[in-house]
């Protein structure tokens, strides 16, 4: 068995690495050692080690678990994939002495730990410095050195794309698209003629099939036959490039790459809410011919343009929905293990990632070094950094654009009127300050009374400067000297605070600003800044005397269109999407996270991304307070559990409720606040340095008020009792206030108030990944800066240092030196058309994959991609037209036997129907296609054997509504039979060759299935009312529907002979045979076990 410290508990992608044997003594510095250390090796201590571990570290493993020989001093010294096992001299710092205590990750022998006299040899061995002798070291493997650089150069897919010259072909009149030359070159080279071309029955039907994935009517068939011009073909290609069905029949080839699904899987089957809008996304961009580049583009970083891709019918965003793709994986509800979970997740995200737009199989480096191909371990974890700077969210697609340029309009306008409603606090200040000034010294004025009532209280912003104008002359001093301590004293309290602090938001950053939507403002609101007023009148309420993140209640009504899912387990029906405000991350040391709050809200803490909080584990990472005191409270959340682990809190309020963020902090208690006295003594401003303490000074403080966190809440008090200090006189503001609300009134009476959501991604802040030895969590090394791939970029990149990078990370993909961005588009065109690709391992173009065949046409098909402007349009047109796909499929002896596998494609491909095209053409011949697009997905419909956690309460109609089967629910556990017979892949990670199984499940499926069975029914319902009096006619009807072509003579005799036969076992009357749906359905339940139904030739 191999050790557990030498060994993961990830499945390890390839195979382990080739061992050269080569002598490592030359290159370690090898003491000498003498007789009595030796002998004590060779008679206590090489038993030990041949008893407890050469089982899978001795001289016979050809794979030592972990990459570790204990052979020899030197392979020790060297160690494995966790890095040296022994340093001589120093057991404590050995992996080895750690290993056989249990003391640490790593427990050897894993079977049970040895006993303590051996434990206490190899300690005293190690200590004595590890004698060994040197003759052992010429016996010691040596593992293979990565040399990235070696294996770039010398595989294919790496090397630039370079244009080919067109090869000179000796059949120049059987060329029609220079894709024909390549093909036809290599036919000439290998002595083989082209096939002769398609029938144009059979042609029109492969290209049905080929675009849209349904099959051509009779009279679409007829009208094609009847066109005898140059030009008909191409009429039916644009005719159907330009259908809507082209985007359902290629989303589903698209789907298959992103592993689509709409439930997690894992025990309870969660759904992933609304995941049918990345669906719907996917084929409106096919459908509108979204350059490919663009595309993934929007996959990576949709989120992140500058200037997205709005509908001009709706207004939505839609480049935001193609970052749900990274949301459509497995999630587990109650993980044990938090990390591994995560980086679990990670992993699927980069495999589909890497996978489905370069070809690569990146996450076989989670290990190790990629065993074959030039990609190295700190490769696949600079890519996890890009994950670990993003996040999931619930996006307002339809109307987070609109919005947003209304809060931005709200903010502009709130920002010009701060500064006028600024001036005209202090102008109006200055200009009743002389008469403040007497009436500060009148007993009865307002201003007097108003010093009484602060003298008592110290809560009153006006407290000190009472206290020390009241005050006798000679006392004044003292109390101002009584201030400056307390509040020296205070401060020093709060600066020595030994917690660590995430937030500030007073002194918060523009680019640590983060939130999903206009609802918090451009920015934290500053101490000094004029409160306006969110009820209908308008108007300042006051002045902010603390800095905060402030939730506009104005923005209170946001709500989700009807039936639309909000998020899921703990944090359901928050009404989070719009509404949110997020810390950067940050590492929990202690634990426990305090939140400086006023108001009411709710916080949910994201450890490791896991959001999926359904279950006995995890629930304390949501918390939620209630406050309608005005004050600002601290609010504690226990996250002890997850020490060291990374994090990031996300706030939204409860419905319209005020909340404010002003603090987050980390540690055993939260951080001392100042005193009422404190903030009082601070409100003295300057005068509590320099102690000049009079009324002027009182006034002149009081006009600069605004400027200052410290002297704010004096500012607040005038503004909250403007009247009672000045009856009769208007405030100053309130013109500059009235006039905010005229202008911003009518920004939010055009708000979007309702808006369907979407996964999506959510910038964090930029995190970098540490690469983790042999995968394992417990076993970090060192953090890796992220990049793309070293050998695409080179290692010196730089990213967004404020938030993902993934933007930069998807123009580094697209960009045109990458040599796979647009081959291995290309090659997924030329495969889904061909029926197999240039490069058969279409989803790998590593080492383990399959050479292309034909490098030269796939590097200028990939070439004219990027010049056409990555239209897939374009490229599906081109190699359509060509003389290459119109062959026929009909194998020739002479070819079949030099062609075997058809590598040349000298023919053309018989293809079987996907799943989803054998439905819908039962739905189609049936009259039963409804082809209403888009919505919600129609609910699978549950036999009785679909059991077990997470089934859904109610069944699906089993024919789906009618709906193509792009437009069914895609739930992981409980996935259509029908679908999986037909090889429909399980929705785990990229498929993008699906296989061609022939299996007694798909013909048990044909002949029983209830859908089928009803759908023929169907059918011949429709067929003896279209055709009551002409049986013949009828016949033919239904052969040209399931075929695409008119029956053979022979087919009619059997038809008819099947009628006559079948029509006496069922005992009807001969008169009553044309009107019997019961014998018309079983003759089309012939047709549709027929080959030629579900097959394309």
């Amino acid at each position: 068995m191999v050790p557990l410290f030498l060994r993961s508990s990830l499945a390890v992608c390839g195979l382990l690495a080739t061992i050269s044997l080569s002598a490592i003594a030359a290159e370690l510095d090898t003491p000498q050692f003498d007789a009595a250390q030796l002998e004590f090796f060779e008679k206590d201590i090489r038993p030990i080690l041949a008893k407890r571990c050469y089982e899978c570290h001795g001289p016979d493993s050809e794979t030592p678990g972990g990459g570790l020989f204990l052979t020899s001093r030197g392979a020790l010294l060297e160690g494995g994939d966790s890095g040296p096992s022994i340093v001589a001299g120093k057991p404590d710092e050995s992996l080895l002495i750690e290993a056989i205590h249990y003391d640490g990750i790593y427990q050897m022998p894993p079977k049970s730990k040895m006993p303590a006299d051996e434990i206490a040899k190899l300690e005293q061995w190690v200590t004595s410095g590890a004698a060994w002798p040197v003759s052992d070291e010429k016996n010691t493997p040596r593992k293979e050195v990565f040399d990235l650089a070696q294996r770039k150069a010398e595989h294919w897919a790496w090397q630039p794309v370079v244009r080919p010259k067109l090869p000179a072909v000796k059949n120049e009149a059987w060329v029609k698209d220079p894709v024909d030359r390549f093909i036809l070159a290599k036919l000439e080279e290998a002595n083989l003629p082209p096939n002769s071309p398609a029938e144009p029955a059979v042609l029109i039907r492969r290209l049905y099939f080929d675009l849209t994935g349904l099959p051509p009517t009779p009279e679409e068939v007829n009208a094609f036959l009847a066109d005898p011009s140059p030009a008909a073909i191409e009429k039916i290609v644009d005719q159907l490039l330009a259908s809507p069905r082209f985007g359902e029949h290629w989303g589903r080839h698209w789907l298959d790459l992103v592993r689509y699904a709409e439930s997690r899987g894992h025990e309870f089957d969660y759904d992933i809410p609304n995941a049918y809008e990345y669906r719907d996304y996917v084929i409106r961009a096919l459908n509108q011919d979204l350059p490919y580049n663009e595309l993934v583009i929007e996959h990576v970083a949709g989120d992140l343009l500058d200037k997205p891709r709005i509908s001009a019918e709706t207004g939505s965003n839609e480049s935001v929905l193609g970052t749900g793709f990274w949301h459509l994986g497995d999630w587990v509800h109650s993980p044990v293990d938090i990390r591994k979970d995560e980086t679990d997740r990670f992993d699927n995200m980069l495999d589909v990632m890497n996978k489905a737009f370069m070809g690569l199989t990146v996450t076989c480096a989670r290990c190790h070094d990629h065993k074959f191909d030039a990609i190295s371990q700190a490769d696949y974890y600079a890519q996890m950094g890009f994950l670990q700077s993003s996040a999931y969210r619930q996006v307002r697609f339809e109307s987070d654009e609109h919005n947003q340029r209304i809060a931005n309009s709200l903010a502009k306008i709130n920002d010009e009127f701060q500064s006028q409603a600024k001036l005209a606090y202090q102008s109006g200040v200055q200009q009743a300050a002389s008469r403040w000034e007497k009436e500060l010294q009148t007993p009865d004025s307002a201003w007097s009374q108003a010093f009484a009532e602060a003298t008592k209280d110290a809560k009153h912003p006006l407290h000190m400067w009472a206290k020390v104008l009241t005050a006798p002359e000679e006392e004044r001093e003292q109390r101002i000297a009584a201030a400056q301590q307390l509040v020296q004293q205070q401060r020093a309290a709060i600066a020595s605070y030994q917690g660590q602090q995430v937030h500030d938001y007073a002194q918060l950053s523009q680019p640590q600003w983060r939130t999903d939507g206009g609802v918090y403002g451009a920015g934290p609101q500053r101490a000094g800044t004029f409160a306006f007023s969110t009820a209908a009148e308008g108007g300042v309420v006051g002045v902010r005397i603390d800095g905060a993140a402030v939730y506009d209640t104005r923005w209170g009504e946001l709500k989700l269109q009807n039936g639309v899912q909000d998020d899921f387990g703990k944090i359901r029906n928050w009404n989070r999407a719009g509404r949110t405000l997020k810390t950067d991350t940050f590492t929990l040391k202690d634990g426990h996270v305090h939140y400086l709050v006023k108001g009411s809200g709710r916080a949910f803490a994201v450890v490791d991304s896991h959001r999926l909080v359904q279950g006995p584990l995890h629930g304390v990472t949501t918390r939620e307070w209630k406050f309608d005191d005005g004050d600002a409270h601290w609010i504690t959340q226990d996250l002890h559990d997850y020490q060291g682990h990374a994090t990031h809190i996300e706030f939204s309020p409860i419905d319209a409720q005020p909340m404010e963020i002003l603090q987050v902090v980390e540690g055993p208690q939260p951080p001392p606040l100042l005193s009422n006295e404190a903030k009082a003594a601070l409100a003295l401003g300057g005068a509590l340095a320099d102690g000049d303490v009079s009324v002027s000074r009182f006034l002149q403080t009081l006009k600069g008020a605004t400027d200052s966190p410290e002297t704010a809440p004096l500012a607040d008090w005038l503004v909250k009792n403007w009247g009672t200090i000045s009856p009769g006189q208007p405030a100053p503001w309130s013109e500059s206030a009235n006039t905010y609300h005229e202008q911003s009134q009518p920004l939010l009476a055009s708000v979007k108030w309702r808006s369907r959501t979407a996964p999506g991604m959510w910038d964090n802040s930029a995190e970098k990944e540490v690469l983790l030895i042999r995968g394992n969590t417990k076993n970090p090394a060192d953090l890796v800066d992220r990049q793309l791939l070293t050998a695409i970029t080179g290692s010196n990149n730089s990213f967004d240092p404020h938030g993902s990078g993934r933007l930069q990370l998807a123009q580094q993909m697209m960009a045109a030196d990458n040599p796979f961005a647009s081959r291995v588009a290309v090659n997924r065109v030329w495969h889904y058309l061909m029926g197999r690709g240039i490069v058969r391992s279409v989803d790998n173009f590593g080492v383990l994959g399959e050479l292309p065949t034909h490098p030269q046409l796939l590097d200028y098909l990939a070439t004219q991609f990027v010049e056409e402007g990555w239209s897939l349009k374009r490229m599906i047109r081109r190699i359509v037209l060509s003389q290459t796909y119109q062959m026929s499929s009909v194998q020739a002896g002479s070819a079949e036997q030099a062609d075997p596998k058809n590598d040349l494609f000298h023919r053309a491909e018989v293809k079987r129907l996907s799943g989803e095209a054998i439905r819908d053409s039962l739905l189609m011949v049936s009259g039963r296609l409804d082809l209403a697009m888009y919505g919600p997905s129609v609910p699978v419909h549950l036999t009785s054997f679909m059991q077990g956690r997470g089934r859904p309460g109610q069944s699906g109609p089993i024919d789906g509504a009618g709906r193509r089967s792009v437009y069914l629910e895609v739930r992981r556990n409980f996935l259509s039979p029908m679908m999986l017979a037909f090889d429909t892949p399980q929705p785990i990670t990229t498929i993008g060759r699906r296989n061609q199984s022939n299996v007694p499940a798909q013909s048990l499926i044909l002949l029983n299935d209830p859908l089928v069975l009803e759908l023929c029914q169907l059918w011949a319902q429709h067929a003896i009312a279209q055709t009551p009096d002409d049986t013949q006619l009828r016949i033919e009807r239904m052969v040209e529907q399931a075929f695409s072509r008119k029956p053979t003579a022979e087919e009619l005799a059997l038809a008819n002979q099947f009628l006559e036969s079948h029509g006496q076992t069922l005992a009807i009357a001969p008169d009553q045979m044309a009107s019997s749906v019961e014998l018309w359905r079983d003759l089309a339940h012939v047709l549709v076990n027929a080959k030629p139904f579900i097959f394309v030739r």
